[in-house]
């Protein structure tokens, strides 16, 4: 008896000192003990929106690497997971591999598991394939391009796609179903002659590589997010530089996009650094609320337009304007997303910079804008300079006052240069002096535009490439109270900063500048093209600002969320973006773990407790039986 007692106690003590191991380890965090984390796991992330292997362009090579060859239509492969079929190479399993080599007419597909993560790294490829993609992602979990160093990679896909690749939506030289990174420090040339040059479903994450691309329509088009960081990147579009259907994100490296009808489209399009400049015909930055219609999105006056060439790189009887006009559900007949995205009243659309440098320059555009957004403008940061026609409808800054948008500035430098027709003064939640400075001529392309403070120090400087009769301008330079000199050509004014946000002159159209002479009325709009002197400086509570134009602004109704003063930015916009660029696989019921989220560290560290506990048990069991 005695001993069944010892027994007892001793499975007691075996089983509670097991269940206090997993009741540790499902609570490692909060106990202190830390495990290591995937870094590909979707729930891992160096930052929001880069996770390590992200980032990481020079990985090594390990026993599993397959090493493969091109040979004109087939080529050799040293290693698994992959094989040559009907002029194309499969990759079939999730791995490494290292591609070199000619591939005359076939495209690099991967057709993996879709749990699998395929590294590819093109160390000197060259890959034509005139009917479809030449790099197709038909199914994985995440496909990391590495672009070894020293190479050059060369992708040129035709003008005329299959019926296959018409039928799976294929879009571009690059085309991929799932997650896509691109890395590493080579060189990439994408020459499309159908649609976009990469054509992403999911994410696009580019962290590396000197990468051109050449397409009729988008240089690159992206259902998901798209980041970028520490790359160069080299566009000529037909239709938009970078489109993508949720939001753009730019940390750091180079984006060129030298030919566009618009160069950045999103949802929401954050700019935290690099160096950034385009040559649109249309809006440089557009910030459309979601996807675009015939009519053209754009915040700016008349709602934009297709662009030049209309169904420009169409084919199969539907347009690309077509194609994000498809807003009635979210998959299409092969499971995919849509190419659009549905927007709700609530959520916000913005367009904010916070560092890097933004140039725009165009210099046919009409109707055009620099920054437009549907929704609100931020300003925490940056160099930003904006070279516009001075038209009347050509607008440097375009916010969507009618949606209760704003244009907020808290810090940067702003020089932006276009038309005073229907120009907007920024808003007074702004804490650094912002200025909308509307003349009364039209002054001629290469004049310099300067700003000095009264003991001759310039402040800013610009000499725009086109014609314009507005400036917006911003400077932690300025300062409310202080008089600074203005000068432009022979003109020479004097300039007194009353508030953070100041309208001078009078505008001709939507809600800018101030009224004139009036002190409780509407401001009295007049052609920019008066000529005369400088312009005169008017008071804020004759300011007008006229929301009942039809057709001038175009973008979703709805009410997009307040922000007053800070940073600028979006109520809880850092949360949104963590949860929106990588899915995490826990949930975000407190305190709860469904079975099918428990990653496989915990997975191993409830094997281990189950383990212990068992042979407890039989122990326990046994000497009972026996009587001991």
């Amino acid at each position: 008896m005695a001993t069944d007692k010892n027994i007892n106690k001793i499975c007691m003590v075996v089983l509670v000192f097991t269940l206090l191991l997993t009741i540790a380890f499902m609570n490692g965090e909060k106990l202190g003990i830390t495990s290591v984390a995937d870094q590909d796991a979707e729930n891992y992330t160096a930052n929001a929106y880069f996770t390590d292997n992200d980032q990481d362009g020079d990985w090594a090579d390990n026993a599993y690497t397959t090493h493969i060859t091109l040979n004109g239509t087939d080529g050799t492969i040293s290693g698994n997971g992959a094989y040559f079929q009907d002029g194309n190479l499969v990759i079939a399993n999730g791995g490494w591999y290292e591609i070199t080599g000619t591939l005359d007419n076939g495209s690099i597909i991967v057709k993996a598991d879709n749990s699998s993560k395929v590294w590819i790294r093109l160390n000197g490829v060259t890959v034509t394939c005139s009917d479809d993609a030449c790099l197709r992602i038909d199914q994985a979990e995440k496909v990391f391009l590495t672009l070894a160093e020293g190479t050059d990679n060369t992708l040129t896909s035709g003008d005329t796609y299959s019926e296959e690749a018409l039928a799976d939506n294929t879009g571009g030289a690059i085309y991929a179903h799932d997650d896509l990174t691109i890395n590493g420090t080579g060189n990439l040339t994408i020459t499309a002659g159908y649609k976009h040059g990469i054509d992403a479903n999911d994410s696009l994450v580019i962290t590396g590589g000197n990468i051109s691309i050449t397409a009729p329509q988008d240089g690159i088009h992206v259902n998901d997010g798209f980041s970028f960081t520490s790359a160069n990147l080299t566009i000529d579009a037909g239709d938009d530089g970078i489109h993508s259907d949720t939001f753009i994100y730019t940390e750091g490296g180079t984006i060129l996009v030298n030919s566009c009808y618009e160069g950045l489209e999103a949802k929401t399009i954050d700019i935290a650094g690099g160096d950034i400049t385009i040559y649109p015909t249309d809006d440089g930055i557009n910030a459309n609320g979601g996807a675009t219609t015939n009519g053209g999105m754009g915040g700016g006056p008349g709602g934009g337009g297709a662009p030049p060439g209309g169904d420009n790189g169409s084919q199969g009887g539907q347009s690309d304007n077509d194609e994000k006009n498809n807003t009635t559900n979210n998959t299409t007949n092969d499971g995919e997303k849509n190419n659009t995205t549905e927007t709700t009243e609530e959520e916000e659309t913005y367009i904010r910079i916070s560092g890097g440098t933004v140039t725009i320059i165009n210099t046919t555009g009409n109707d055009a804008d620099g920054l437009d957004s549907n929704g609100s403008i931020y300003i925490d940061g940056g160099t930003i300079n904006v070279s516009l026609p001075g038209g009347n409808t050509n607008n440097a800054i375009d916010y969507g006052s009618e949606n209760n948008g704003e244009a907020i500035v808290t810090g940067g430098t702003v020089l932006g240069f276009g038309g005073s027709g229907m120009a907007e003064e920024f808003s007074a939640d702004s804490t650094q002096v912002a200025v909308l400075y509307n003349l009364d001529e039209t002054v001629e392309a290469g004049t310099t535009f300067r700003v000095l403070d009264q003991d001759g120090t310039e402040i800013l400087a610009y000499t725009p490439t086109t014609t314009y009769s507005s400036i917006a301008f911003s400077s932690p330079q300025l300062v409310v109270g202080k008089a600074y000199t203005v000068e432009y050509g022979d003109t020479t004014a004097e300039l007194t900063i009353e508030s953070t946000a100041q309208a001078v002159g009078t505008t001709g159209g939507m809600g800018g500048g101030p009224g004139q002479g009036q002190d409780d009325g509407p401001g009295q709009g007049s052609s920019p093209d008066q000529g005369g002197g400088p312009p005169s400086q008017g008071s804020n509570s004759g300011q007008s600002k006229n929301t009942s134009d039809s057709g001038q602004q175009g973008g979703p109704e709805g009410t997009p969320s307040q922000q007053n003063g800070g940073n600028g930015g979006p109520n809880g916009q850092e949360a949104e973006k963590n949860t929106e660029v990588e899915e995490t696989n826990t949930t975000t019921s407190d305190n709860f773990i469904s079975l099918n989220e428990i990653d496989e560290t915990v997975w191993k560290l409830l094997g281990g407790s189950v383990l212990v506990l068992i042979p407890a048990i039989v122990f326990a069991m046994k000497y009972k039986k026996s009587g001991l």
